[in-house]
């Protein structure tokens, strides 16, 4: 039944269109077996819940501490325009780069907006960067390891800060608006969006806290949630089971 439904999906969604439906319908899967793995981790919390908290003291203050700059800078009438556009065409440029593109010109403006040109073709990867990675909170995550101890817990307050700045810049570059969105569909796009958020943001706080083991144990608790509700499927009355 399962092999069925897969030759009519592939059948009917042919094509890069279809591609990128599969890969939007996989992603939004793969999203909520990540909120499967994390209900399961708080479910687990006995009563020294606020002890395991402590261990992750120094990303609360640094995401806390972003807002109260938030705060400070709207009361002096300023804003973080500036640092979001810059790091949006900052992720753009980095995801150029990894996929073998020349840069040709970088700009950012806090009024007039930025922008990244380079030669060759778009992808997906650079089109949704900044809505989807973390960029300066993966880096200080990756320095906090090689970092004493001492060091480290203040990178970890930066991995924090980093990843709220990430996540408000995201609440408010993230709409229909935006011709990065429109590029590759609005369904594959927001689902992108979700899935690589949730996928990154626990990872680079585990990164910079435990290393890499323990990061990597997030992505691999999705992917064990997804072949338990395939067994669970296949094993049931619906397909035959």
């Amino acid at each position: 039944m399962l092999s069925l439904l897969g030759i009519l999906i592939g059948y009917r969604f042919s094509g890069a269109k279809g591609i990128r439906y599969v890969a939007a319908v996989a992603m939004i899967v793969l999203f909520f077996a990540l909120i499967r793995s994390a209900w399961n981790f708080f479910a687990v919390l006995d009563k020294n819940a606020i002890d395991s908290l402590q261990n992750y003291l120094f990303p609360l203050i640094g995401f806390a501490a972003y807002f109260v700059l938030k705060i400070l800078l709207a009361i002096l009438g300023r804003n973080l325009e500036f640092a979001e556009t810059f790091c949006h065409e900052l992720n753009h440029t980095f995801f150029a780069l990894l996929s073998f593109r020349k840069i040709e010109s970088f700009s950012a403006h806090a009024e007039e907006g930025g922008s990244v040109t380079f030669y060759g073709r778009h992808n997906p990867m650079i089109s949704l960067a900044p809505y989807t990675f973390p960029l300066f909170a993966f880096f200080v995550s990756l320095l906090s390891l090689i970092l004493i101890p001492e060091a480290r817990k203040v990178a970890q307050g930066l991995v924090g800060f980093f990843v709220a700045f990430h996540g408000m810049s995201v609440f408010h570059e993230a709409r229909p608006y935006q011709t990065d969105l429109q590029i590759y569909g609005y369904f594959f796009s927001y689902a992108a969006i979700l899935f690589f958020n949730l996928l990154w943001i626990p990872f680079v706080i585990l990164l910079c806290e435990e290393g890499f083991s323990a990061a990597l144990m997030w992505p691999h608790s999705a992917i064990l949630q997804v072949q338990s509700w395939i067994t669970f499927i296949e094993n049931s009355s619906l397909f035959g089971g």
